[in-house]
């Protein structure tokens, strides 16, 4: 499944036929018919999304929202709102009050599909930057310090097809905002600057378009812009423009044209989302690096490596995601030490995590664990996909000879590689799951080296050691 999206609706019509098309869409979906309901369910069944009718039977909408920002536990969670014949104040109320989108029914199934990978995928990025925030907070490396003071933010306002009340609309936005906004062309937004905008607003509500998905394109590719916050102003008569906005890497959007009092309220939700990941990718880079990074490799070492798998096998129970652990050992690796001396074995060493690091996603990790022995961390991996990717290292490393220094030998190595998986919200230890991948190399070892095998290809019993290496 892609997802878990928790609908609230009274009307069972309504409900149903929402229900059939994110399921089409592969997605999980929880149908409640009151706003108490959802809160329970928000609660216990933890959904990635919550898109709710405004006109639930036994609440507001603004209050259900109200009281979903303030769940301790669920609080980030996006709601989508689908009505009829909301006005503009209350668009904004409900904004206001923690919706992320209030969309009008009936509502555009492509544009929803399109929302709904959009948030799905800030969700992501915010989850596994936060995860590795914790891991770093786990080993006593950061002090649980307040929120520093955020100077205002600069914004560029690009209109590349707007009508001549633009002008108005900006200073209306300046006036309800203390952040810096420039208007500027298409040209001067891609030109390097020492300090780049924070936000980026494009403007595109004339008729017919004049190249703002391109610009769209061209920023979130930029080494310069590509973290910046992205929004997009359309109109309601181009749906295909905004669906197309949200898969090019806009991070909200605005359907009715230029609306200054609705971007007051997205743009600083968004401003501040781009700083607190800046400031987590920050924390990373600066408070990590020399505690938990193994020296010779550049891979995070065990000290780090631990936390973080602990943390995964808590979020395998709080929501419902699994993943996979690999342990890959250097087959024979002592000989290599023996024949060419530890300057060898060390250039090998550095050869394989490079090789591993080539055949793994951004958001998996790969960490050296203890002399030749390396562990990789594979999220949202069943024991099927795990197993694709570790034959992928497998046969990475058995590819081709490893040059030694000098220039003049070259060595080959082999890896043998034994898999554990923890299924979807599946409780159990990291030391257990650790064990079970362990047991797994072992076993790989005495069956003849550089293969893999899982947990589930063994029959538990006694470990068997053999021979080193």
């Amino acid at each position: 499944m892609t997802g878990r999206v928790l609908i609230a609706d009274a009307v069972a019509n309504n409900r149903i036929a929402l229900a059939a098309a994110l399921g089409r869409a592969f997605y999980e979906v929880i149908p409640v018919a009151s706003g108490a309901e959802a809160l329970r369910a928000l609660h216990r069944q933890r959904p990635d999304v919550v898109i709710a009718s405004t006109a639930l039977p036994d609440m507001k909408a603004r209050v259900f929202c109200t009281r979903a920002q303030v769940m301790a536990d669920r609080g980030d969670t996006p709601i989508l709102l689908l009505g009829e014949g909301q006005d503009r104040a209350e668009r904004h109320a409900l904004l206001a009050a923690g919706a992320d989108d209030v969309l009008d029914q009936p509502v555009d199934r492509g544009l929803l599909l399109a929302r709904l990978r959009n948030r799905l995928r800030a969700r992501a990025a915010d989850a596994e930057l936060t995860l590795r925030d914790d891991t770093r907070r786990a080993l006593g490396l950061a002090d649980a310090a307040g929120a520093p003071f955020q100077p205002p933010a600069r914004v560029a306002l690009i209109a590349v097809s707007a009508g001549p009340e633009i002008d108005r609309a900006i200073a209306c936005l300046q006036a309800r905002l203390s952040d810096r906004i420039e208007r500027m062309t298409a040209e001067q937004a891609l030109r390097p600057s020492a300090t780049p905008p924070e936000a980026f607003v494009v403007v595109e509500t004339g008729a017919p378009a004049r190249g703002g998905l391109a610009l769209l394109t061209q920023l979130r590719a930029s080494p310069r812009h590509q973290r910046a916050a992205l929004l997009y102003v359309c109109d309601a008569a181009h749906p295909k423009q905004a669906t197309g906005a949200l898969d090019l890497g806009a991070d909200d959007l605005l359907t009715r044209g230029f609306d200054a009092a609705e971007l007051a309220l997205r743009l600083p939700r968004q401003i501040a989302r781009k700083r607190r990941r800046d400031s987590l990718r920050a924390n990373m880079r600066h408070g990590l690096h020399a505690a938990i990074t193994d020296p010779l490799t550049g891979l995070h070492n065990r000290r780090y490596a631990l936390p973080h798998l602990s943390r995964l096998c808590e979020r395998a129970v709080e929501r419902g995601r699994g993943f996979s652990l690999l342990l890959a050992d250097l087959d024979h690796f002592k000989r290599i030490n023996d024949r060419h001396g530890h300057a060898a074995g060390d250039a090998v060493l550095c050869e394989v995590a490079r090789r591993m690091c080539g055949e793994v996603r951004l958001s998996d990790l790969v960490a050296r664990f203890g002399g030749e022995e390396f562990l990789v961390i594979l999220p949202d991996s069943d024991e099927a996909a795990a197993r694709s990717s570790a034959e992928r290292l497998r046969t990475a490393l058995a590819a081709g000879p490893f040059v030694l220094p000098g220039g003049g030998a070259c060595a080959s190595a082999t890896v043998s590689i034994g898999l554990a998986a923890c299924a979807d919200g599946e409780r159990i230890a990291s030391d257990v799951l650790l064990d079970r991948a362990d047991r797994a190399l072992y076993a790989a070892k005495d069956r003849g080296r550089d293969r893999v095998l899982a947990w589930s290809d063994l029959r538990p019993g006694p470990r068997v050691l053999s021979a080193s290496g």
